[in-house]
């Protein structure tokens, strides 16, 4: 049996193997993932100025000799809004103060008040949580650890206070609690998949952030983004105000129109607080895809950029750990780790051939506005045009084993979390 066959455009040898067939030099059989259209003028907007914002700033951080995170329009406006957000919110605090001491024999004033109130505590600074999963404390896992520690040093940062594993395919970074509880979340899936230097990245890449100082991760402006939505969502009727309303008018017309009055004053109320929550989500957008790109850089920094580049082609292979979970769901297969030895195999079987055709698929996504991370192409691409890096810290085999013992105990629990989300999704 033939192990080549050939390209029906340009006619030239394509390899047979278990991947789909695709050719080299033309890049016939390379498809673009399907998207929804954008609909509107509005998202043909985002889409088209994305695009060229994306590439004139992997051109420009491509050009900069020393990459640190700086004001840049974007973050100052962000900043200026959260103050006003925060500002919003202790004068609505006050004014209840204020009215209760004034005019406490008035009941208008009292339930004035008493909304002002509320609707202050709503907007209350919240300072996050730990992100659910597995905590991973020294004492077990000494080896991952001693790698944390190891590039937060190569960072000049501090390490993290906490480490979670995850279900996810992904890793994510944050400073929590009102103690700012440094948290570093690794998802098991992923973490398995890597090569010991691509784990270096990733772990690098994640602290980096907290170098970067990203704004959406500082107290100031993520607790004055949460008291925007919680605003907003004050200002739309509940399912709940609509149920009462619809009892108070005994059902018929008078129900909906009730209904429909109120729907249309709380919509105009709201959209000034709309227009505000959606200006600070765009400028944050901006500075979340830029702190991207210099977290891969700080990452090449440390792991050198060989392994920065492989982690990100690693990243793309998500689909087939989905496809992995999906074979899974429908087995019934909870309760053991057959996701975690299916998907060694899976990244095992993968072809230097077969990472080219998904990067290659990668380069025809775009950047949008309205996405947190930049296109994996668009990252690849700004590691590749800057100087190549070698590694400041190095894993080895053996220490990369260790932690995958270390790591085994929490197979079990993570696989049934897998399967448990997965069945969600699937039927509800």
């Amino acid at each position: 049996m033939s192990t080549v066959s050939t390209c029906p455009e340009c006619g030239a040898p394509i390899p047979v193997d278990p991947w789909p067939s695709w050719c080299e030099r033309c890049s016939w059989g390379i498809v673009a993932p399907t998207r929804t259209p954008p609909r509107t003028l509005t998202e043909v907007l985002f889409e088209r100025v994305g695009a060229d914002v994306g590439d004139r700033t992997v051109a420009r951080l491509a050009a900069d000799d020393e990459l640190r995170p700086h004001l840049t329009p974007s973050r100052a406006a962000a900043i200026a809004i959260a103050l006003c957000v925060h500002l919003l919110t202790v004068a609505f605090l006050a004014g209840s103060v204020l009215l209760v001491v004034r005019a406490w024999q008035n009941p208008f004033a009292d339930v004035l008040a008493a909304m002002l109130l509320a609707t202050g505590w709503l907007m209350r600074p919240r300072f996050g949580t730990l992100p659910e999963g597995e905590r991973v404390d020294r004492d077990t896992a000494p080896a991952l650890h001693g790698l944390l520690g190891s590039v937060a040093g190569a960072l000049s940062e501090p390490g993290p206070d906490v480490v979670v594993v995850t279900h996810e395919w992904n890793a994510a970074y944050a400073v929590v609690g009102r103690r700012r509880t440094r948290v570093i979340a690794l998802g098991l899936p992923l973490l398995t998949a890597l090569a010991p230097q691509e784990r270096v990245a990733l772990v690098a890449h994640e602290l980096a952030h907290g170098r970067n100082g990203d704004a959406s991760r500082g107290l100031l402006v993520g607790t004055a983004v949460t008291g925007l939505v919680e605003l907003y969502l004050l200002m739309l009727p509940s399912e709940g105000t609509q149920i009462w309303l619809r009892g108070r008018s005994r059902g018929g017309s008078g129900a909906t129109a009730w209904d429909s009055i109120v729907r249309a004053v709380f919509w105009v109320l709201s959209r000034p607080v709309y227009g505000l929550l959606l200006l600070e989500a765009h400028l944050l957008l901006q500075d979340m895809r830029r702190a991207e790109y210099l977290a891969d850089v700080l990452a090449a920094q440390v792991a050198g950029t060989e392994a920065t580049v492989s982690l990100a082609e690693t990243i793309l292979l998500g689909p087939a750990f989905a496809a992995i979970v999906s074979r899974n769901v429908h087995a019934a297969r909870s309760g053991d780790t057959t996701i975690f030895a299916e998907l060694d195999a899976a990244v095992a079987a993968v072809t230097p051939r077969e990472r080219e055709r998904r990067r290659r698929i990668a380069q025809l996504e775009r950047s949008r506005l309205d996405h947190t991370h930049p296109p994996t192409a668009l990252r690849i691409e700004l590691l590749e045009q800057r100087p190549r890096l070698e590694p400041a810290v190095t894993l080895d085999a053996e220490t990369s084993e260790a932690i995958d013992d270390e790591l085994a105990r929490y197979r079990k629990p993570v696989a049934d979390r897998i399967v448990d989300d997965a069945r969600d999704r699937l039927y509800h």
